[in-house]
């Protein structure tokens, strides 16, 4: 029984071992993506081959999925940065929030995201100043094409997405590739948004329409404060 306790308190030791270390290179090899030199380019290519090789390309969501499991929020942005997350002041990440590509994704002042958000920034990701988003809401920037013989992911436009200044995202809401959501828009929970939504709008259903409008006066700012150990 003894050793059984041993080998698994070995093994912890170990998950979390290679975690730091698969940090501290992923947090090296982002810095490729904005210093653009030797050291980098070799950081890089070295990153670039253990992800594949060792991890199955899924390292980096390992990684992060245990980011979003530390009771901080300061900690958890801390190492968001190092990942290459470009975050604002003020700033609330909760939760087990998952960033794919974070190297391309850009938060504004006094944005909140809630738990379980999936922020994909593979084509790129902007959310706005203020932005609310709330809980297990999905951004995608990136899809199979349907028609590909081989199902790849080569659609011949623009995929980024870029949040307004002041939006709210409801809970359960899902924004597909491409999209533009105008500052001050209000998506309801469990939209899915396929297409542009205007500035202070307010749009609802499956695929998401407009319902309402919202006052242009908009003044709120985040303070960015949050419960101890969350």
């Amino acid at each position: 029984m003894l050793k059984v306790v041993l080998i698994l308190l070995i093994l912890l030791y170990v998950k979390y071992v290679l975690l730091v270390a698969f940090y501290f290179l992923s947090a090296l090899a982002s810095l490729y993506y904005r210093y653009d030199n030797l050291f980098t380019k070799i950081v890089n290519r070295i990153y670039l081959r253990l992800e594949p090789g060792i991890f199955m390309e899924g390292g980096m969501r390992w990684l992060i999925y245990h980011i979003g499991l530390l009771p901080s929020v300061s900690l958890r942005k801390l190492l968001y940065k190092g990942l290459g997350v470009r975050i604002g002041k003020r700033v609330v990440i909760h939760f087990r929030t998952e960033f794919r590509a974070p190297q391309n994704c850009i938060i504004g002042d006094g944005t909140i995201i809630g738990d379980n958000a999936i922020l994909d920034a593979r084509s790129g990701l902007t959310l706005g100043r203020n932005v609310n988003i709330s809980s297990n809401v999905s951004i995608y920037t990136l899809q199979h094409n349907y028609k590909d013989p081989n199902f790849l992911c080569n659609q011949n436009r623009d995929m980024a997405v870029s949040i307004g200044d002041r939006v709210w995202l409801g809970a359960n809401v899902v924004v597909l590739p491409g999209v533009t959501i105008g500052e001050g828009a209000v998506c309801c929970a469990g939209a899915v948004v396929t297409k542009n939504v205007e500035p202070y709008a307010v749009v609802a259903g499956v695929p998401a329409k407009k319902i309402a409008e919202r006052p242009d006066n908009l003044k709120y700012e985040f303070s960015g404060k949050s419960c101890w150990f969350y």
